[in-house]
């Protein structure tokens, strides 16, 4: 029995795949402590715990991150660098902003110590470190009480012994994060950032997870990381910052299948839960970035290339200086969430004006349970559209109107703004409030197609299921591509990388994918493409990356900066059951009106068989999601339960 379990900001969604086929469950969350959630989550499924293979997308990570709510941390570097996540690179977001607003910085000059020791840039040692220097550092870790410390040494990447007489004299109460196990490349502002995060997590995810397996005891229990893979949660506390991206991964995870399995390779994926939404772009693989941030400090991990924005079913309406209406990105969350939740909540959000507008039908529940206030959601819509000059009904459209521009805006960032029409990619539609807009969005981007996934509002959770145990292992090291030992050189790093990933995932039959950062000498950043056999086949797969990304070759030479593996477990892919076709006609359970659409008809999703048609306008219901199938919109239904929507001229 496997259960896929997504922590959201508003709910806990659950996958559970056994014998039986699917089951689909929601809960709302628990954000003072995620694992309340899932805990009820099983109990209302009639599940025992100890069945249970359990993979979970995690927001404990995220969450600390965002709310800098982690733990007393201390920075050690070398003397002289101590600033060093302070400075940074140096960028300006607003380029014409003559005063723009300062921000706090992620960590006290304090909580930053400068050591004695230096290696150079090959790796040599020039400066030994001082004795005494380490020998004071239990003292300074007791007086300061810090619960955690990381360790970012200058070229540590090529080599580590300064770091490793540091975690010598290090407590062992303490949580330890090396910048040579976090993050092995070149990048010092990078790798000290990414490690001093692994720090200032690790104790919070590490606790989390050892109360989980310790209160649920499951049979195994593996963690969603930010690359798209799972990993053992055992292991996953000492890895922590992996874990920033472990729910909407899995989202990727589970659209790579669904593209493959339709035969669909390009696709544009909107997910659009409770808090947020998030998008990205496939191309028969969703694309990877090492060049991720979180809350403005960079995290340099491989992690899957997703945009998110504050813009979800929870997301708050309200009225800027200029007397205009604003959507998010502030969110109602699940407590006291919106105000058709009728658990407290005041100020209208987005599923609240689609309430209004009838785009989720006044007799549906939330989760399959919850019932919805309307005149509550009615009366807030009331209040907020007054001062606009609006009605209720008015006021509701406008929000969903701005929504919707935010939502579309964030779809250009990673399609039209990376060199890519939109028109050449089916939408793909997920999350629990996904449906409710994507015809809308695909509409204004010129898309014909939408995809509205079997699972699509838990589909996070599905993606659990879907993913792959694997490891990224890199290391930096600056090879000349034309040097005659660089066949040799690359060989050795492989090698070693490959043992460092047999080492970590001991008894495991494992597979490895090689692949290296190039760039042209001179250039300050760099691409990464799969190693070939032969240097000459490298050096035309680079020049075609870097054509693909700048629109032209540079009459340089080109140099090795990163040599990278991925360590997986091959698996079976998770296939979906087919479904049985009936040539029984559609009946409408109910009809609802619906603003600017009259009365509509309901079609309740589990009796939509393969080969079935409609044409909008419709509501499609389900526990875990509604899809508003507009007029101009024609519904047809897979073999496997997915819903392939087209858009079609009505004249």
């Amino acid at each position: 029995m496997f259960l896929g379990v997504d922590t959201g900001g508003t709910f806990t969604d659950f996958v559970l795949f056994d014998s039986s086929g699917l089951r689909f469950h929601k809960e709302l969350s628990t954000p003072e402590d995620p694992s309340r959630a899932i805990e009820l989550g099983i109990v209302n499924l009639g599940l025992n715990a100890g069945d249970l293979h359990l993979i979970h997308g995690s927001t404990v990570a995220t969450n600390a991150i965002l709310e800098r709510k982690g733990v007393n941390t201390l920075f050690i570097t070398n003397r002289g660098l101590e600033d060093v996540l302070t400075i940074g690179r140096q960028t300006r977001e607003e380029l014409y902003t003559l005063t723009p607003a300062a921000k706090a910085d992620w960590i006290a000059r304090r909580d930053c110590l400068g050591l004695s020791g230096r290696m150079d840039a090959n790796g040599f040692e020039i400066e030994p470190v001082d004795i005494q220097d380490i020998e004071g550092l239990a003292e300074i870790i007791v007086q300061g009480g810090y619960r955690a410390v990381a360790v970012c040494q200058l070229f540590s990447f090529l080599n580590e012994f300064h770091e490793q007489q540091i975690a010598k004299a290090l407590p062992e109460d303490v949580f330890i994060s090396l910048s040579h196990q976090v993050l092995a490349e070149y990048r010092e502002y990078e790798r000290g950032a990414t490690t001093y995060l692994n720090a200032y997590v690790g104790p919070l995810v590490q606790r989390y997870l050892k109360r989980l397996a310790y209160t649920l005891r499951p049979k195994h229990l593996f963690v969603m990381h930010s690359a798209g893979g799972v990993m053992a949660a055992d292991s996953a506390g000492a890895q922590a910052v992996k874990l920033a991206l472990s729910g909407p991964a899995g989202g990727l995870v589970a659209a790579e299948a669904i593209g493959r399995q339709l035969g669909e390779p390009n696709l544009l994926t909107f997910d659009m839960g409770g808090t947020s939404t998030d998008v990205a772009l496939i191309q028969g693989k969703a694309a990877m970035t090492t060049e991720s941030e979180i809350a403005g400090i960079p995290i340099g991990l491989p992690m899957l290339d997703i945009h998110t924005i504050g813009a979800g079913g929870g997301s708050l309406v309200w009225i800027d200086e200029a007397g205009l209406p604003q959507v998010g990105p502030e969110s109602a969350g699940a407590s006291p969430g919106p105000v058709c939740y009728g658990q407290g909540g005041t100020t209208p959000a987005v599923t609240d004006a689609n309430l209004v507008l009838g785009r989720i039908p006044p007799m549906a529940r939330m989760a399959g349970r919850m019932e919805l206030d309307r005149e509550a959601a009615l009366a807030a819509f009331d209040a907020y559209g007054e001062p606009l000059g609006l009605s209720s009904e008015e006021a509701a459209h406008a929000v969903i109107r701005i929504a919707e521009e935010h939502m579309v805006g964030a779809l250009r960032v990673v399609s039209v703004q990376r060199g890519h029409n939109p028109e050449d990619f089916s939408l793909l539609s997920f999350g629990g409030a996904g449906g409710l807009h994507a015809c809308a969005l695909a509409e204004k981007l010129g898309m014909s197609k939408v995809i509205f996934p079997l699972a699509s509002g838990a589909f996070s959770a599905l993606g659990m299921l879907a993913g792959r145990q694997q490891s990224e292992f890199s290391r930096s090291r600056r090879i000349a591509i034309d040097d005659v030992d660089a066949p040799s050189l690359l060989q050795a790093m492989f090698a070693e990388l490959e043992q460092e990933a047999a080492s970590g995932m001991q008894g495991l039959n494992l597979s490895y994918e090689r692949r290296l950062d190039l760039r042209y000498v001179g250039q300050g950043f760099h691409l990464t493409v799969a190693m070939q056999d032969e240097m000459s086949g490298l050096i035309e797969s680079f020049k075609t990356a870097h054509r693909c990304a700048y629109g032209h070759d540079l009459g340089r030479p080109i140099e090795i900066m990163t040599a990278r593996v991925t360590a997986f477990v091959d698996r079976p892919e998770l296939e979906f059951p087919q479904l049985s076709s009936s040539d029984k006609e559609i009946e409408p359970s109910g009809y609802s009106a619906v603003y600017g659409a009259g009365e509509v008809p309901h079609l309740q999703r589990s009796d939509l068989r393969p080969g079935c048609a409609f044409s909008g306008p419709a509501l499609i219901l389900e526990d875990t999601s509604t899809l508003w199938l507009p007029d101009g919109w024609r519904m047809q239904a897979s073999v496997h339960g997915h819903l392939l929507l087209e858009r079609y001229d009505e004249h």
